[in-house]
């Protein structure tokens, strides 16, 4: 077992309900905690902030299955506290953790955005209980888990709950969701967000995987997503997220691209202009990414998905 002496067990959480909880990681990501009457099932890793399996030892002393929601550094981050873990084939290509150099970048910058939204006098404090140069640490000393393979209709069984896994890729080839019909709630990591990334996969293919997720919407009563920069810690996305998404989805796939502005969504303004020209007005081209809105929903999709189109 990992040494996690010194390191914070501090973060925020809400049960959500009966034997679920919310796990903020200090803003950086969400994990769940989902405590059937045999075992407990914890979703995601975060960064790989502070002493998470000392935080989740003080709530279940359950045998514990630790799933990947995919394989991305803000999800598989302390995965290296534990001696398995389950993760989809396509994902597990990804480093676990990523390199300490690149979850310090976000880890700081995510930090700065929250305490900026706030302004003055709290930037001159620290809001958050960890301290990052002793929290946020290499693993590369530490003994990976053993790793088994999550794939579509994979069920888990908690004890008197059960939890089964879909296949949704988009953002990643590896994205899955887990329904958990017993409390009504799926979980569906990076699937799903008002700022969403996609592209790992043709787009017609998460078109298919989103609509499935909505044809099961009489087995879940919410939708929790692996973030909660915009909703309130422990409230599901509100049902307009998965609608605009599937909207945009159902456009691009036709080629109807109406490319849009959007600020920095660590917190600066910053618009960006249309480009024009080879790129055919695509503003995001030289990014390799195309950037569409629909309400309050953000879609962004790598560029190579879409043909030329006029610009409009």
């Amino acid at each position: 077992m990992a040494n996690t002496s010194g390191l914070t067990r501090l973060y925020p959480m809400v049960q959500i309900n009966k034997g679920t909880w919310e796990i903020d990681e200090f803003d950086a990501a969400s994990i769940y905690l989902l405590e059937g009457e045999e075992k407990a099932m914890l979703i995601d890793t975060g960064m790989g902030i502070g002493d998470l399996r000392g935080a989740v030892e003080m709530i279940t002393d359950k045998p514990l299955v630790v799933v990947h929601s995919h394989g991305h550094i803000d999800h598989t981050g302390n995965s290296r506290q534990f001696e398995e873990v389950w993760t989809h084939p396509a994902d597990q290509w990804m480093p676990v953790p990523e390199a300490l150099e690149r979850r310090r970048f976000d880890t700081e910058h995510i930090a700065q955005r929250q305490k900026g939204s706030l302004g003055a006098p709290f930037n001159l404090f620290n809001l958050y209980p960890y301290d990052i140069d002793v929290d946020l640490r290499p693993m590369d000393d530490l003994p990976m888990p053993v790793v088994h393979d999550l794939y579509d209709g994979q069920q888990f069984d908690l004890g008197g709950r059960i939890v089964t896994v879909y296949e949704c890729p988009g953002h990643t080839a590896g994205e899955v969701v887990f329904l958990d019909e017993t409390k009504r709630m799926l979980f569906a990591g990076d699937a799903l967000n008002y700022n969403l990334l996609l592209g790992a996969v043709p787009l017609e293919d998460t078109l298919k995987a989103m609509k499935r997720i909505r044809g099961m919407s009489d087995r879940y009563d919410g939708i929790w997503n692996g973030h909660h920069d915009f909703r309130a810690l422990g409230a599901p996305l509100d049902d307009d997220c998965l609608e605009n998404v599937i909207a945009l989805l159902e456009e691009a796939v036709k080629g109807n691209i109406t490319y849009c502005e959007v600020p920095s969504f660590w917190g600066q303004p910053m618009p960006l202009r249309r480009r024009g020209g080879e790129d055919g007005g695509d503003p995001f081209a030289a990014m390799g990414k195309t950037y569409l809105r629909k309400g309050r929903n953000f879609v962004q999709i790598h560029s190579r998905y879409f043909g030329k189109k006029e610009d409009k």
